[in-house]
């Protein structure tokens, strides 16, 4: 009996080393407005992260999406804001728009022309998901002065 159950503790344990999950979010105005994205690889066995995005504004709404399996090598999430304050993200090949209004998402069928300005990436640093700001850029040099009048 002590082999079976420590035969079944040693199996169990072996199945799970090889598991993960870790998320990381964007703060568009604190916790209680963001955007939420998980991984999760539920075997040791499997070959692709399932992923999610939490959409929240608080009260009003908070809904998961299921995104399309990524990789497990090269893991990166880039997400964009349009002018209308909705957000792109490009999951490899994959792009959706939500938007935190209703906090809806939808998988584009072509690459948008334009997926607005690059806010970052989530991507894996220091073995963990985080979300990396995308750089800013440098200030314009200021104008020289205009030389004084005689």
């Amino acid at each position: 009996m002590k082999f079976a159950t420590l035969l079944a503790c040693a199996l169990t344990a072996l199945l799970l080393a090889g598991c993960g999950n870790d998320s990381a979010s964007y703060l568009i105005n604190g916790a209680d407005h963001s955007l939420t994205l998980s991984r999760v690889q539920p075997y040791f066995w499997s070959s692709a992260w399932d992923l999610s995005l939490v959409t929240t504004r608080e009260p009003d709404c908070m809904r998961r999406h299921r995104l399309k399996p990524a990789a497990m090598d090269d893991f990166k999430v880039e997400l964009f804001r349009t002018p209308e304050d909705r957000y792109i993200l490009k999951q490899g090949g994959n792009w959706y728009i939500t938007e935190t209004e209703k906090c809806r998402l939808q998988q584009f069928q072509t690459p948008p022309a334009e997926p607005g300005e690059r806010l970052g990436a989530f991507e894996i640093k220091d073995e963990h998901l985080q979300f990396v700001p995308a750089p800013k850029p440098a200030a314009a040099p200021a104008a020289p002065a205009a030389p004084a009048a005689p």
